[in-house]
């Protein structure tokens, strides 16, 4: 007998990684990158500071090795410097600690993607009301708080 509660909370979840994933890859083709860059742009804007890679990487739940590719392409597109280009001495010695900069190009293209974040949040949550909207994500960090401890 299949487990309807297990197969309906899946399914919703994995459909909604997939339709973010979507228009991830959809909004930021608009700005000459890939979905996967969308979260480590995001970081870098909204930082106080810049970030090393470990950090974007513990940030997005993410493998080091996949933030250190997409920082690598950002970094080949002019969207991002590291500190050890840069000369930063401290971070020589680890590619994970060095520091991470947005260029003038990423952080214009930071901004643009704020814009398009802020676009597509309004559209998918337009029929949410705020309480609504509270007690989902209460409700979400409950069951991923829950789902870290097994």
């Amino acid at each position: 007998m299949a487990n309807e509660r297990f197969e309906n909370f899946v399914g919703v979840i994995y459909a909604l990684n997939k339709e973010i994933g979507r228009i991830k890859t959809q909004k930021m083709t608009s700005l000459g990158l890939r979905g996967t860059d969308t979260m480590v742009l995001y970081y870098l804007a909204h930082a106080d500071g810049d970030l090393a890679e470990a950090d974007v990487a513990r940030l997005m739940r993410q493998d080091r090795a996949a933030v250190t590719r997409i920082v690598s392409r950002l970094e080949a597109q002019g969207m991002v410097v590291r500190g050890h280009a840069s000369g930063d001495a401290k971070a020589r010695g680890s590619r994970y600690r060095a520091p991470v900069t947005l260029t003038a190009a990423g952080r214009k293209a930071a901004a643009e993607l704020d814009q398009i974040i802020d676009d597509v949040v309004f559209e998918a949550s337009a029929d949410i009301g705020p309480q609504e909207r509270e007690r989902m994500y209460t409700w979400l960090t409950q069951v991923l708080e829950s789902l870290e401890r097994i």
